[in-house]
């Protein structure tokens, strides 16, 4: 008889058990340690125990599923409008199927009850709440096509395909900035600040990326006019794992009047040659498939599509007459 029930204390190393051992594909950290569960999840401060939910056999535990939601407008606190299941995890069982579908409907059940108007399936940018390198590699990709059994899950679930996210990856070895007139007129009117562990911008910001080093690169024109950014973190544990020094981009942020003068190409660039030149052989990016100017700006950049995920929806009433029927 399978038990689902909610987070208990001394489920930590029951969790690491059931990550290490369920087929989460190459993009999730292993092997799993409480540490970096500690680090990725238990520590947040809007953690809630009831979202996070124990499929056991017995005394085995056997898989997994955690919910949550994303940040207010102003991403001054958390907003239970949208909710998403972040990951489902199963062990191999001869139930793996109903297991996986018992613990996204316990899921559901949480997300309905917090008052969530949508009901998401896996992380982004957005709704990066848990998990930041732990899973996905430079972000939360919704959920990747190689982890097809989690796929699965939400499909069997009723979800539909809300967006494609790509995984963007380039590699540094010999890179150079671009020279052309656009980029030198850039290079002569402003400056490129390196800030490292530079201020979070928001609670948010703060509570996502606390314990992961950023690194800010922001450019200013001579009056000290802030023109855009880019935030990228160092990769590691997971990067490790895949035995290259890589660098997440996480963030672009061109200020509104400012856009389509060049800048993010320039800033990327710059960024890049920096990090090459500090020993980073590998930058990461995600974005959506239907971000046509992000792909097109990481193109000319070089980057490579490396794979896939999906962010999956599903309407609440959708899910509430599934947990009738359950």
């Amino acid at each position: 008889m399978i038990e689902i029930r909610c987070f208990r204390n001394d489920d930590p190393p029951r969790l690491a058990d059931v990550w290490r051992s369920a087929d989460l594909g190459p993009a999730a950290m292993q092997p799993m340690t409480f540490a970096l569960l500690e680090s990725g999840v238990f520590s947040k401060p809007y953690f809630d125990r009831e979202g996070l939910v124990v499929a056991m056999d017995g005394e085995r535990p056997v898989g997994f599923a955690h919910a949550a939601f994303g940040p207010s407008k102003d991403h001054s606190a958390i907003d239970t409008r949208v909710g998403t299941t972040l990951l489902v995890a199963v062990v191999p069982h001869e139930d793996e199927a109903q297991i996986g579908n018992a613990l996204l409907s316990r899921c559901e059940e949480y997300l309905r009850r917090r008052g969530a108007e949508v009901l998401l399936g896996g992380g982004s940018a957005d709704m990066r709440s848990f998990y930041l390198g732990l899973y996905g590699g430079s972000d939360l990709p919704g959920i990747l096509d190689s982890s097809m059994a989690m796929q699965d899950v939400f499909r069997r679930g009723g979800y539909r395909e809300a967006d494609r996210i790509a995984v963007l990856r380039r590699r540094l070895a010999g890179f150079r900035p671009p020279v052309n007139r656009l980029q030198l007129a850039i290079r002569r009117n402003t400056v490129l600040r390196v800030i490292d562990e530079p201020t979070r911008r928001t609670w948010w910001e703060a509570a996502t990326t606390t314990g992961i080093a950023l690194r800010r690169y922001e450019l200013h024109n001579h009056t000290d006019e802030l023109l855009g950014l880019a935030s990228f973190w160092d990769m590691q544990p997971l990067a490790g794992a895949w035995g290259v020094v890589a660098a997440g981009l996480m963030h672009i942020d061109i200020q509104g009047g400012r856009r389509r003068e060049g800048f993010a190409h320039y800033i990327v660039a710059e960024a890049m040659h920096d990090l090459e030149q500090e020993g980073v052989t590998l930058v990461e990016t995600h974005t959506s498939q239907g971000n046509t100017a992000a792909l097109k700006l990481f193109g000319k950049l070089g980057f490579e599509t490396a794979e896939h995920g999906t962010l999956f929806e599903k309407s609440v009433d959708a899910s509430r007459r599934g947990g009738e029927q359950g």
